[in-house]
């Protein structure tokens, strides 16, 4: 009698080597998910604050950043908060640490328009802008937090600190010199920067954006330059009448002393050539006075008569006898 067979079925080696592979694979993607928590990257155009537990414990800036550490001062629980002055890739722990990011390129802020005075209490209504960039991200995000809030605050400290400096200058160097309004606007500057380094923003720049009259005063303005421009016309009108007449004086008196030169020169000329002729006359008088009568009976004969006068000459009449043949 033969020996039973055993029919349990049996376990297959291929589905313990595909557990294991399972396995191996949820491990793996685990490790990636726990260390892409733990690295995060800081672009050259951002800033940020880490944060740990809730508590900022670093801010990331850039290399040429001057003023975080003086930013830093400003607030009792940044004193001891780390400035790191690179940017690149960074570590942290994962849930523990959290790290927010805002940009570190130069944000405009344009302002309201509002009236405005100059020294001798003309008025304009003008608007400015400036450029500013983040320099304490810490600072920011808790005295600022969003832009349109930066916004609101600087409309609180760009307008009074601008307009009690062109408070003392004139109209006509508020629109013309732009020099001394560049001058003006950075001494403003300087102030502002004093005033919203507690927030983490350094201004790098404020302008006029733009200046308009107010209605009431557009008509009366349009009247004086009307007035300014007409003087001017006029002055320019008579400057070029003034020397219109110089000119014409000029080219007269050249003109007369021209022909009174001419004239003597002419009489000089003619009295010269009388005398030459006289001369001729003499001297061909004294060679043939025959001939010589002979020519003036002749002249006296062409400018007497013409061809329709008849003369009658008595045969005794000396002229006759130059047309004889005795």
């Amino acid at each position: 009698m033969s020996d039973p067979v055993d029919i349990t079925p049996q376990k297959s080696s291929g589905f313990k080597v595909s557990s294991s592979l399972i396995i191996s694979g949820i491990v793996a993607i685990l490790i990636l998910i726990v260390l892409s928590s733990s690295i995060y990257t800081i672009r050259e155009d951002e800033v940020a604050v880490v944060r740990s537990l809730g508590k900022i414990t670093k801010i990331i800036v850039g290399r040429d950043n001057h003023h975080a550490e003086e930013q830093n001062q400003l607030m009792e629980q940044f004193k001891n908060v780390n400035i790191v002055k690179r940017k690149g890739l960074f570590f942290k722990v994962p849930i523990i640490t959290s790290v927010e990011k805002v940009t570190s390129k130069l944000l405009t802020y344009t302002s309201n328009a509002e009236k405005i005075n100059t020294r001798e209490k003309k008025q304009f209504i003008m608007s400015m802008y400036a450029q500013y960039e983040i320099t304490h991200p810490g600072l920011f995000q808790i005295s600022m937090g969003t832009k349109s809030k930066a916004n609101a605050i600087l409309d609180d400290l760009v307008y009074p600190v601008v307009i009690k400096r062109i408070n003392r200058i004139y109209s006509e160097t508020f629109l013309t010199d732009k020099e001394a309004l560049y001058n003006t606007l950075h001494e403003g500057l300087i102030e502002l920067n004093q005033k919203v380094k507690e927030y983490g923003i350094v201004i790098k720049d404020i302008e006029i954006f733009r200046t308009l009259l107010p209605p009431a005063n557009i008509k009366s303005t349009f009247n004086k330059m009307s007035a300014e421009r007409q003087a001017i016309a006029k002055k320019i009108r008579s400057e070029g009448k003034e020397q219109y007449d110089m000119t014409v004086a000029l080219v007269d008196k050249e003109e007369a002393q021209l022909i009174a030169e001419a004239i003597e020169t002419a009489e000089k000329v003619r009295g010269e050539a009388d005398a030459e002729a006289l001369q001729i006359y003499a001297d061909g008088y004294s060679v043939d006075p025959e001939f010589y009568e002979f020519m003036r009976s002749l002249d006296a004969l062409k400018n007497g008569v013409d061809e329709n006068t008849k003369i009658y000459i008595d045969r005794n009449n000396p002229v006759l006898k130059y047309f004889s043949n005795e």
